[in-house]
Parts: C-alpha cells; sequence; structure tokens
C-alpha cells in the first residue's frame, strides 16, 4: 500500500514540477516578446499578437515545431507528424511532458490553419 503512495506521490510531483516549467517558460516567452515590441523590433501581426496575449500558439512557431509549411501540408502529412512526435516524446519513454504538450498544442493549431484552408479553397472551388 506505502509503495503505490510513493508512486502516486511521485507521478505527482513530476507533474507539479512539468507544469511549473511550463508556466516559467511560457512567462519568459511572453515577456520577451513583449520588450521585442517595445523595442520596435518585434514584428508579427496584430492577430499574433493578441493570440500570444491569451497563451495561444502562433501558426509560425506551431510550424516551427511540427517541422511542417502550414499553407502546404496536409491533414494526413500533420497527423502521421504529430503521430511520430507525440509517442517519441511519451514520459513513460523517458520523453518531455513539456515537449508533448508543445507538440500537441502545435498540432491543434495547424490542423486549425490547415482545416480552415481546405474550407476556403472547397469555397472557391464551388464558385
Amino acid at each position: 500500500m506505502s509503495h503505490v503512495l510513493a508512486e502516486s506521490k511521485k507521478k505527482s510531483s513530476l507533474l507539479s514540477k512539468a507544469f511549473v516549467q511550463a508556466y516559467k517558460q511560457m512567462v519568459a516567452n511572453a515577456s520577451r516578446q513583449a520588450s521585442g515590441n517595445e523595442s520596435g523590433s518585434g514584428g508579427g501581426s496584430k492577430k499574433s499578437k493578441s493570440a500570444a496575449r491569451r497563451g495561444e500558439i502562433s501558426t509560425e512557431e506551431a510550424a516551427d515545431i511540427m517541422n511542417v509549411r502550414p499553407d502546404s501540408t496536409t491533414l494526413e502529412e500533420l497527423e502521421r507528424r504529430f503521430k511520430v512526435m507525440f509517442d517519441n516524446n511519451d514520459p513513460k519513454k523517458g520523453g518531455s511532458f513539456y515537449l508533448q504538450s508543445k507538440i500537441f498544442n502545435a498540432h491543434e493549431r495547424l490542423k486549425a490553419e490547415v482545416a480552415k484552408s481546405q474550407a476556403t479553397e472547397a469555397t472557391e472551388e464551388k464558385q
């Protein structure tokens, strides 16, 4: 029984550490982006700046993480890359929960962008 409790505490501790690490990274990224924007070297669109303020990932960052070009990837290619990258970073296999979270968020962002792009193409074809 005590072994089960010890394992549970260990997993809880690891999850807490991963969450704290992810939060610290988010704060660091936000402050870096804010200081870059104040100096005039920030660049980027209003849309990506507001997404960063909400804690969302930008399309450009998502594409970098997944190593794809958002304008030329297909849902099938995106799903294939996601499965490989997500499985390779499984914490049970010695991977990183933080990286797995970044991959998941990048996948979700790009999936939405690709779906939107394909819907726009389908609408244009009908006209």
